[in-house]
C-alpha cells in the first residue's frame, strides 16, 4: 500500500498512477492499494508513521480515507468498497 497526500487543487487519477506505475516499475513494486490522506503522520526526522496505518489494513469499514486498489483488468487505480474487499478476502479475487 502507498499512503499519499495530494498537491492543492489537484485530484487522484487512477489512469494515470496505473500507466506510471506500469511504465516505471517492476510488477511487484507496484502498489496494490494506495490511500489518500489530508495529512502525512511524520516521525521528527520525517519519515512517514507506518505503525497506524498496518494496523488499519485496507478494511474500507474502517478507514476513512479514499482507498483505491489496483485492477488490471481496468488498467487503472479504482475505488476498494466493501464488496472487493470480502472478494479479496474469500480469494476470489487474487492480488
Amino acid at each position: 500500500m502507498a499512503a499519499i497526500r495530494l498537491k492543492a487543487g489537484e485530484s487522484f487519477e487512477g489512469e494515470n498512477l496505473y500507466a506510471f506505475t506500469r511504465d516505471t516499475l517492476p510488477s511487484y513494486a507496484a502498489p496494490r492499494f494506495v490511500r489518500i490522506q489530508d495529512a502525512l503522520e511524520i516521525t521528527g526526522t520525517f519519515k512517514q508513521c507506518k505503525g497506524n496505518l498496518v494496523k488499519e489494513g485496507f478494511d474500507p469499514n474502517v478507514i476513512k480515507d479514499p482507498l483505491f486498489f489496483r485492477d488490471d483488468k481496468k488498467s487503472s487505480y479504482v475505488p476498494l468498497n466493501p464488496d472487493t474487499y470480502a472478494a479479496i478476502l474469500d480469494m476470489k479475487l487474487n492480488l
